[in-house]
């Protein structure tokens, strides 16, 4: 019998759809109001560009950020799932703007990927921390002199989430489901002295330095071209640089071919649909849909995030085709980078060793 080659076995989990997470009214409900409520409101006061920026912020910030945990994790609370990206919010806020913004954004998140590996709990929560910091970061840096303000509406979004979660808690189909019995959980003491053992070899260090360098390239490729809008290579590395070693990661193969299918989507839209109330609508319902995505496949969700996020940062002004072809040529860069730091680390660091939490 002839085993499957490794590529084509990627390329197939790539595109599976999983059938994990159950989608039902609730889920439904708290994508289509986290998104269209704001917007609604937005246009009532003539400020739609604000009220579209609550929506990004209410789809982006909500639930577990894309890929950092496992699907038999256990999901944390809303509030306390939202702590770790409101804290990178307002980090990315004081940093943004600085000449040491680069700097202090690689430290925090090298800091953050260095703790990961102290539990899980833990490792979900610096995933997170490090995929928000650098999202607010870049987010900031485009809103040029008005990112103050910028940061605390892009922040009311995940506020906003978290409200219409507990509003909806307990309601539609899908209620909480009977807690599993507690399985039983080393002590802080056992969690320190396995930390301390990891961290003494460099399969403990092997994520901390992949995101540093890793994002620090990034940085460095964005600030050689400050006139093409290259910030996305950044974001892209938070994205796909994973915990577990693996010589081509599925997430990224989702993520490259998600953003490459989203940006032609948003170029069908922009070709095709000019009316703003119509744009407007789109946005809504593409933000619901990825709610669905979201749940299912990592790909149909870069997908259908791409195009929400594109025409939300850009509501109201051209999109020009060099900007699209900008946001395909910083994917592929992001995901070069990502691949080849695997790969160098992963003839390092025994993939074993690293996958633990």
């Amino acid at each position: 019998m002839t085993l499957p080659h490794p590529t084509a076995s990627r390329l197939r989990d790539a595109l599976a759809w999983s059938g994990g997470e159950r989608i039902g009214a609730r889920m439904l409900l708290v994508a289509a109001l986290g998104m269209t409520v704001p917007v609604v409101v937005g246009l009532a006061f003539r400020q739609p560009e604000t009220g579209f920026t609550i929506g990004l912020g209410a789809m982006l910030l909500a639930g577990e950020a894309p890929g950092s945990a496992p699907a038999t994790a256990e999901r944390p609370a809303p509030a306390s799932a939202l702590l770790p990206a409101a804290l990178a919010v307002g980090v990315a806020t004081l940093l943004s703007g600085g000449w040491w913004t680069d700097v202090a954004m690689v430290i925090l998140a090298g800091g953050a990927a260095a703790i990961s590996g102290y539990s899980r709990p833990v490792g979900v929560a610096a995933i997170r921390f490090i995929i928000y910091l650098v999202l607010s970061v870049t987010l900031l840096e485009s809103a040029g002199v008005h990112r103050g303000g910028a940061a605390l509406v892009f922040g009311l979004g995940a506020l906003w989430n978290m409200a219409v979660r507990l509003m909806l808690r307990g309601r539609g189909a899908e209620a909480d489901a009977p807690a599993a019995p507690p399985a039983r959980t080393p002590t802080p003491a056992q969690r320190r002295t396995h930390w301390r053992r990891t961290l003494a070899t460099l399969a403990g260090w092997q994520f901390p330095i992949r995101v540093v360098a890793g994002l620090a390239l990034a940085s460095g490729l964005r600030a050689l071209w400050p006139g093409h809008h290259y910030g996305w290579i950044v974001l892209t590395v938070a994205l796909l640089t994973q915990r577990p070693l693996e010589h081509l990661p599925v997430k990224t193969i989702q993520r490259t071919l998600g953003v490459l299918i989203g940006v032609a989507l948003t170029w069908a839209i922009l070709a095709w649909i000019t009316a703003p109330a119509v744009i407007g609508a789109l946005i809504c319902l593409l933000a619901t849909a990825a709610a669905v995505a979201r749940a299912r496949s990592y790909l149909a969700y870069s997908a259908i995030s791409t195009p929400v996020i594109l025409l939300v940062l850009d509501f109201g002004k051209p999109v020009h085709t060099a900007l699209l072809a900008d946001r395909l040529v910083a994917t592929l860069a992001g995901a070069a980078i990502v691949v080849a730091l695997t790969m160098a680390l992963d003839r390092l660091a025994p993939t074993t060793a690293a996958a633990k939490t």
